[in-house]
């Protein structure tokens, strides 16, 4: 059954020891977004052209999600804001790029791929 009681509010998750990082639930739009910029990626080529184009999709729906955090800072351990130069420089960071795929995106596509979104 198809369900269409879709949750719109913004939450928060707990990604790594310190750092919890408030989204926006993932839209249609932005999965398109996403689609876009992975496909761009491949369209490229390239020997591993095909985990550039997961890393894109992936970055895609952090930057369009991504509403606010606590515990990411600068160099100097200054709080930063999550603005798009910020969100890539966590991106290239494993265990927060790890859990937004897993936590993040991962539930997103399921909740697609079962009909429920």
């Amino acid at each position: 059954m198809l369900k269409l009681s879709i949750d719109r509010e913004p939450f928060w998750l707990d990604l790594v020891p310190g750092v919890r990082v408030r989204f926006r639930p993932i839209t249609v739009a932005a999965i398109l977004v996403a689609r876009a910029a992975a496909a761009e990626v491949l369209r490229a080529g390239g020997e591993d052209a095909e985990i550039q184009a997961g890393l894109a999709f992936t970055s895609a729906l952090a930057r369009s999600g991504i509403a606010a955090w606590e515990g990411i800072g600068d160099a100097d351990g200054n709080p930063v804001g999550p603005n798009p130069d910020h969100i890539d420089d966590a991106l290239d960071l494993w265990p927060l790029f790890d859990a937004i795929d897993r936590l993040y995106v991962a539930p997103a596509i399921l909740q697609v791929a079962e009909k429920n979104a």
